[in-house]
């Protein structure tokens, strides 16, 4: 159980593990009082933590109804795609990859590539693309781009769920030799 002490965004990072594990799906009502109950804390972190997962999309706050998780819906996902793809092909113009990153990012398209669960898929994924843009120096792309991702993270666990993992390892792999080979329209796609 978690310690008297949690902040919003550790419980922030449960509830985005309990949305990719099934245990909260979209369009469910989140109860303040259960959630503290169940990580033995006061309502006011996980309303902190509700809310600030309101301003990224992942939870919707109806007046005198509460907090639900935000139905998906096939536009919005294309609209945030299209959103952080721009945002990471400028974070990757903006980087110097070494060898040393290169070969990061290579260990974790490999442990992708060979991942069995959705679950670890998407943490993979999530920390390829990290790991692609942290280097980029503007820290407000990060933050946006961080942002982004807390949407995104759902959507991505029922793709990772449906889909052939080999796609995106592909489209990984195709970065990785674009930066390698100093190929930026390789690298971002164009």
């Amino acid at each position: 159980m978690l310690t008297k002490n949690i902040f919003r965004t550790e419980i922030r990072e449960v509830l985005l593990e309990q949305m990719v594990s099934g245990n909260i799906r979209p369009g469910d009502r989140i109860s303040l009082p259960t959630l503290a109950k169940q990580l033995a804390v006061s309502v006011t972190p996980v309303r902190e933590a509700l809310t600030q997962l309101t301003e990224t999309g992942i939870v919707t706050y109806i007046a005198n109804r509460g907090f639900f998780a935000t139905e998906l819906t096939e536009k919005e996902a294309i609209d945030v795609y299209e959103v952080i793809t721009l945002l990471e092909c400028e974070a990757i113009r903006k980087t110097v990859f070494s060898a040393q990153h290169l070969a990061a990012l290579e260990a974790i398209n490999e442990k992708f590539r060979l991942a069995k669960q959705p679950v670890d898929r998407l943490k993979l994924d999530m920390d390829f693309h990290r790991k692609l843009t942290e280097n980029c120096g503007n820290q407000n792309v990060l933050k946006i781009v961080e942002d982004i991702r807390v949407r995104i993270y759902i959507y991505e666990h029922a793709f990772m769920s449906s889909e052939p993992v080999e796609d995106s390892a592909n489209m990984h792999q195709r970065i990785i030799e674009g930066l390698r080979s100093s190929d930026l329209d390789l690298a971002v796609g164009e």
